[in-house]
């Protein structure tokens, strides 16, 4: 069997950083459950950033951009071309352009007049909701249509599904607060996976 084509440098560390950078915002998140509890019965964990170690949550922000980023650009050179393919990673730019408008504005507090930086923060979560619950399942289909990523694409769907039914969840308020993380959690989980697929399938640029 013929080893599988190393990939040139820059995709070796763009997918990394994918790996690295959505489990480094996971992380992040989590920590916050603990440093700031009196967020936790939130439906936003945007609202960690209000809190006295919010500037950990900005730090998740821009490292969830980064990881989501660096993954547009893997699947770029690495995915066959095709209109869904192209979508796909669109969709993906678009979500990691969304994270950096989520990390340079911070989410008003409940009830508080509207922000500059709220306003920068809404744009983030208006522009970042559709195109990350949609990039996966834009990305299954291109998957299928590429014999190196075809087994990636069960996977795939089956977490954006997941992803998608628990933020509808979160959205009809059942049990929103758990459904709404888990949705969010899923996605970067998604954006780590696929990274670590790029590193270990070896793939080259197509």
């Amino acid at each position: 069997m013929a080893d599988a084509p190393v990939p040139p440098n820059g995709l070796i560390w763009a997918a990394r950083l994918a790996v690295g950078g959505s489990l480094l915002c996971l992380t992040l998140i989590a920590l916050l459950h603990a440093l700031e509890p009196e967020f936790n019965d939130s439906n936003a964990t945007s609202e960690y950033a209000l809190g006295d170690f919010g500037w950990l949550m900005n730090i998740a922000f821009f490292s969830g951009a980064a990881g989501i980023g660096a993954l547009a650009f893997v699947l770029r050179r690495s995915v066959a071309r095709s209109k869904p393919a192209i979508a796909g990673v669109v969709l993906l730019s678009l979500a990691a352009v969304a994270y950096l408008f989520l990390g340079a504005g911070n989410i008003d507090p409940p009830g508080a007049e509207e922000t500059t930086s709220g306003l920068i923060h809404g744009i983030g979560f208006l522009l970042g909701l559709p195109t990350r619950l949609a990039a996966p399942l834009v990305l299954a289909v291109a998957f299928r249509r590429d014999e190196r990523w075809a087994h990636h694409r069960r996977l795939t769907l089956a977490l954006g599904i997941a992803a998608l039914v628990a933020e509808a969840a979160g959205f009809m308020d059942l049990a929103g607060v758990v459904t709404l993380r888990l949705a969010l959690a899923l996605w970067l989980v998604w954006i780590a996976l696929t990274g670590a697929r790029a590193l270990t399938r070896g793939y080259s640029p197509r």
